[in-house]
């Protein structure tokens, strides 16, 4: 009788990702209700349903937990974020549109607002996939014109700043339509566009990501 290894294998891998993913399931709901810093690793075996053998299996510690829900949530935005970036060439157009379709998306989904204001509060490795979007999306602008010159990370710490909050209201019911395109057009005349030209440009992109 001969072994399928292969079929084995795939099954096997399948179980990890099945059991990897209940435990970040079941680690959201426990945070959202508690905050990271009241979790404990017995509140997220006990929602899943696990070992803490099993728990240590896929994240050896707390901090490897924390970072893989922090890269799931980018990775989710990131990937509706995709059709958004193509098509638009201007810069000031395209950061405009990637601002609101992520505040829309927070406001969609008030939980994983609140998941990623409490996971970013308790010090989770910053996901290098936006921070790298951003600086060659802002390095095109300077260079088209579109945007100012300046220190690319001045540049970035303020819009992130910026949107990390909003996501605070957003998560907090506390972020109106006035808020976001307000922050967006601000954003905008800070990075060189005049402000005419900025408040249309967020308000068209605000409108669009609601659309």
């Amino acid at each position: 009788m001969r072994v399928n290894h292969e079929a084995r294998a795939a099954a096997a891998e399948s179980r990890r990702a099945q059991t990897r993913a209940r435990l970040i399931e079941a680690a959201i709901s426990v945070i959202v209700e508690k905050g990271p810093e009241a979790s404990s690793i017995e509140d997220f075996v006990a929602a899943a349903g696990v070992s803490r053998g099993t728990f240590y299996n896929y994240f050896p510690t707390f901090e490897d937990l924390l970072h893989a829900l922090n890269t799931q949530i980018s990775e989710d935005l990131d990937e509706t974020l995709e059709p958004a970036r193509s098509g638009i060439t201007d810069p000031a157009v395209l950061l405009a549109t990637v601002f609101h379709r992520i505040f829309a998306s927070f406001a969609a989904n008030p939980v994983r607002a609140w998941l990623a204001m409490r996971i970013d509060a308790h010090g989770a490795p910053r996901q290098a996939v936006f921070e790298a979007r951003f600086d060659g999306l802002y390095r095109a602008g300077a260079a088209s014109g579109r945007f100012r010159p300046c220190d690319t990370a001045a540049a970035r710490n303020l819009a992130f700043g910026g949107a990390r909050m909003t996501q605070r209201e957003i998560a907090l019911g506390e972020a109106g339509p006035d808020h976001v395109v307000d922050l967006t057009s601000l954003l905008l005349i800070a990075y060189g566009l005049a402000p005419e030209e900025a408040t249309s440009i967020s308000r068209a992109a605000y409108e669009a990501a609601r659309a």
